[in-house]
């Protein structure tokens, strides 16, 4: 039979039919093109349906009866006894209703108790009427836990592309061995308050918009005011409020376990938490696995997707064709993104703050002359180092075609340290920017390390992107490698010996 005879012969509609056969009550055959053939044997269970769910019996004791789970005589006895007890109910209903008639009983002045006594009931029960009458509990803590970290998650990818994007600040850069506990100190409270601020801003907004958030989604949880409308802004806000300081005391550490703690025994225990005093949660139970799902691949996802955040952030703001003037722009941009803040000639062990030295890097200018980043302070070791190189440029029309810098020098009693960032400054300034460049396969911060590794340990090197061969020569003898604390490469010339040292960096348009 088609779902249309079923219908006709059962006296059901198709949504009835779809709606049993989800709730495994009704397992038709499937014919080889897909479609339903119901049998006899599925109408006789229609009809068994039709007449229990009309005789009042739940869905669950007609499967419980189906798959043999209960005795089908003992689910109609139990039944009949409740029948009886609710034709009881009412008769005293009527009588009491027929009673009120009678005495043309007012709303605002009938004697309520009076008819309640006539009630054949035992003295504090309540209504059946009256249990139905309750604001839906939705306990689910570990539901509501995850939900949550799923939108702090989010909220982070947020700030994370407002800080690459738009501050344009390495949001990958860690912190090294001699941060100073101060900075990381301020960097903790900052990174709280920034916390709190994006929840209060982010979450009263889809509250009120979505009546969810997207973690609250996954999860099947949603939110409402005790009217079933969506919760105002003002409530909205109010309730995200006392979320963070109730249920995260803000995220401060140590009492942020405390009130996590305490929300989950209120949960457990079925309280009414303290920001749910004027709205209502409920719970879709069918979202379980779509938000187990998201929280499994929400922590791969969002490393994923902040990394590649920040090589797109990487990607210097003067594209396509580049003047000297734009180039320079880019490489001193890219240097503050890389957080270069020392002479790069010179080895992190002689600017390192913890020397006592301060130092800051050297930028170009508009000519691509190094010059200091004006009112700080910079190093000079004239005699020491070898110095900076210089850029120079090949171009057509204004538009740069080759960059390139040599240094060479003989019998210079001087040290020489790594232009391995210089090198790769430039090679992320002039290869990122071109209209053919993608991220992948090499991002900006693989440009960058590829081409500092060489040329920290003075290796000869070729390199291809974008369009752009990159290539350096090293040459040098009477010159020992070493190594200093940080672990930086340095050339120091061997007493005695006849020194000589040259380099030679290219990149240009193939």
């Amino acid at each position: 039979m088609t779902i249309k005879e079923i219908e006709d012969l059962s006296g059901m509609t198709r949504a009835n039919i779809r709606f049993y056969e989800s709730q495994g009550l009704l397992t038709p055959a499937r014919d080889t093109n897909g479609y339903r053939n119901y049998t006899e044997k599925d109408l006789a269970t229609l009809k068994r349906i039709r007449l229990l769910r009309t005789l009042h019996l739940s869905l669950d004791d007609i499967r419980a009866a189906g798959n043999g789970e209960k005795d089908f005589g003992d689910v109609l006895l139990k039944h009949l006894s409740y029948l009886k007890e609710e034709q009881n109910r009412l008769s005293q209903c009527l009588n009491v209703c027929e009673q009120m008639c009678r005495d043309h009983a007012a709303y605002d002045t009938f004697d309520a108790q009076y008819y309640l006594d006539m009630m054949d009931m035992p003295q504090g029960s309540a209504p059946p009427e009256l249990e139905k009458d309750t604001v839906p509990k939705v306990t689910a803590p570990w539901r509501r836990f995850f939900a949550r970290e799923i939108d702090l998650t989010l909220y982070s990818l947020l700030w994370s592309a407002f800080m690459a994007f738009v501050i344009g600040v390495n949001i990958g850069d860690s912190f090294s061995l001699d941060t100073p506990v101060s900075f990381l100190i301020l960097s903790a409270v900052g990174s709280l308050v920034i916390t709190n601020l994006l929840v209060l801003v982010v979450e009263p907004l889809f509250l009120t918009f979505t009546g969810t958030t997207p973690g609250k989604f996954c999860f099947g949880l949603k939110v409402a005011a005790l009217s079933g409308k969506r919760l105002p802004y003002p409530e909205a806000l109010r309730r995200t409020w006392d979320v963070l300081w109730k249920g995260y005391g803000f995220h401060i550490p140590i009492y942020w376990l405390v009130r996590i703690y305490r929300s989950y025994k209120a949960c457990t225990n079925e309280e009414i938490l303290y920001w749910e005093e004027d709205s209502v949660l409920s719970l879709n139970k069918g979202r379980l696995p779509l938000g187990i799902c998201a929280a499994i691949a929400l922590l791969p996802f969002s490393l994923i997707l902040e990394d590649t955040l920040n090589q797109y952030a990487a990607i210097p703001d003067n594209t396509g064709d580049l003047t000297v003037v734009e180039f320079c722009e880019n490489f001193n941009d890219t240097q503050e993104f890389f957080g270069i803040e020392r002479q790069l000639n010179l080895p992190p062990s002689i600017t390192s703050g913890l020397a006592g030295i301060p130092d800051s890097a050297l930028y170009l200018d508009a000519h691509a002359r190094w010059t200091k980043k004006p009112g700080t302070p910079y190093i000079n070791q004239d005699g020491d180092y070898a110095p900076l190189p210089e850029f120079q440029f090949t171009e057509k029309d204004g538009i740069i075609t080759g960059i390139s810098f040599s240094y060479s020098g003989e019998n210079e009693n001087v040290r020489i340290s790594s232009y391995g960032e210089v090198m790769a400054l430039a090679a992320v300034s002039y290869i990122c920017a071109q209209d053919s460049y993608s991220i992948q396969p090499d991002t900006p911060e693989e440009i960058f390390s590829r081409i500092r590794e060489h040329g920290d340990y003075f290796e000869d090197f070729t390199f291809a992107d974008a369009g752009i061969s990159v290539k350096c020569d090293f040459n040098y003898e009477g010159y020992d490698l070493v190594f200093d604390s940080y672990g930086s490469a340095v050339l120091e010339p061997i007493y005695g010996e006849a020194a000589r040292f040259s380099a030679e960096f290219s990149m240009s348009a193939r």
